[in-house]
């Protein structure tokens, strides 16, 4: 027998395959199984697919509460947009710099900058990620350069902006675009993690606003999702969380809340790795992979949708950055209307911001733009939400020496096909249909 390849069950079984979890690695793991011939089950503990995904409607737009963004860079995530023929739309990007406007708070003033006054910002984030292209030369295989990262594997993002000595604004600016991105705090996220993100991007400022906060899918994610089922038509059910995991030698057990077991040949788990625990494994959990989730990984903010009054006159897109003391660190223009326009905020504390309370958001996004009034706001508690405890994921100082060896290490029949970890954009859509194309391949050897 082949090492990693298993016999056909033995017994009698409901399934061939159980995916658990219905976020974007869950949907495409149960999509190409079903099409690669197996009797596939889709669990998802939530009332909808999607995961940390979420298509909703705020004053007439179709909006974005969790992951939003997509770029041709990103190869997985892109390829499924052309596959279905789905189209896209812009947020205002990198069209005339001359026309943003840019509000940074550098120790509480609220400092303005247009057009070419950006630029020694551009020019110290060049200097930041000088050694992004050298940590990842290969973004999508880590390995090819393992000991340059593990070299950085316990600095921060923190550490690496102290050594540097910036002046302000630079240094204030490029703290919150780190802090941006770790959607918590720079002091805890690994300096390989934004570097990584630098170098998918493409190494330089437009080029990551482009890949990381441009173009979005035009009948939001919820539309690829449904895509993806319709094509590959596994059974779906929704809101049934699932208690335990059991292999069995010759088939698996998946236990529901509700109590009932049902028998498979194997089992795909794309939760994510926050979640874990939550359910009972038979062979148990990693512990290593339980300590893990019990610190969780750097992603522990928040993002709020705003709709604001007004559709800013010649002013072609608001920025706001500012530190992680703030409830918002980020706020930028999300889409723009005749009489209104929708904002986006991001903070790195979830704890800071009732992301419904229209007063509340309102007064976070005035430390930046004064005159901006938000009509409504919502968001989504994902640090709080059982089924995510926690935003995208982000590594944190010290992870890759110590967690990186028992993320993503399938048990016999039970498989890990998690967005959180691999290789690439992971804790992305892209990421996480990666990791669950690539499961559903493993599968294969497992059943035979």
């Amino acid at each position: 027998m082949l090492k990693g390849r298993w016999m056909k069950p033995k017994t009698d079984v409901d399934h061939d395959i159980i995916v658990v979890g219905g976020g974007f690695a869950g949907v495409t793991a149960a999509r190409d199984c079903r099409k690669n011939g197996w009797r596939t089950l889709l669990l998802e503990a939530r009332d909808r697919l999607g995961g940390r995904t979420y298509t909703t409607q705020l004053a007439g737009h179709k909006v974005e509460l969790g992951g939003t963004w997509i770029h041709w860079r990103q190869p997985f995530v892109w390829a499924e947009k052309e596959r279905y023929g789905l189209e896209v739309r812009e947020t205002p990007g990198n069209v005339d710099p001359a026309t943003e406007e840019v509000a940074l708070l550098v120790r509480g003033e609220r400092v303005l900058l247009r057009g070419q006054q950006m630029q020694p910002v551009v020019e110290a984030l060049n200097r930041y990620f000088a050694d992004a292209q050298a940590l990842w030369e290969r973004p999508f295989d880590a390995h090819h350069t393992w000991p340059r990262l593990f070299a950085r594997d316990g600095m921060s993002a923190w550490d690496r902006l102290v050594q540097m000595d910036l002046a302000e604004p630079q240094r204030s600016a490029v703290g919150c675009y780190l802090d941006a991105l770790a959607n918590g705090t720079s002091r805890e996220v690994s300096y390989n993690e934004v570097a990584r993100w630098w170098a998918l991007s493409g190494h330089s400022l437009p080029a990551l606003d482009d890949a990381c906060g441009r173009y979005a899918l035009k009948d939001g994610t919820a539309a690829l999702l449904e895509a993806m089922v319709k094509d590959g038509r596994p059974e779906v059910r929704l809101s049934t969380p699932v208690q335990g995991i059991s292999d069995e030698g010759d088939h698996v057990v998946v236990t529901t809340h509700a109590g009932e077991q049902i028998r498979a040949g194997s089992v795909i788990v794309t939760l994510p790795m926050n979640v874990l625990p939550s359910v009972e494994f038979s062979p148990a959990l990693d512990p290593m992979l339980v300590q893990a989730a019990g610190e969780r990984h750097a992603g522990r903010g928040l993002k709020v949708v705003m709709k604001t009054r007004g559709n800013l006159g010649g002013v072609s897109k608001r920025l706001g950055l500012g530190g992680p003391e703030l409830p918002l660190n980020i706020v930028f223009t999300y889409a723009k209307a005749d009489d209104h326009c929708l904002h986006v905020g991001f903070g790195s504390d979830a704890t800071k911001l009732d992301l419904n309370d229209r007063e509340q958001v309102q007064e976070a996004a005035r430390a930046f733009f004064p005159d901006m009034e938000v009509e409504e706001c919502m968001g989504h508690d994902w640090v709080n939400d059982p089924y995510s405890l926690g935003t995208w994921t982000n590594y944190k100082a010290g992870w890759l020496e110590k967690y990186h060896a028992h993320f993503q290490q399938d048990r016999g029949r039970i498989l890990f096909g998690q967005g959180d970890h691999g290789e690439g954009w992971r804790g992305f859509i892209d990421g996480a249909i990666a990791a669950g194309s690539k499961a559903a391949l493993r599968a294969e050897g497992v059943l035979g």
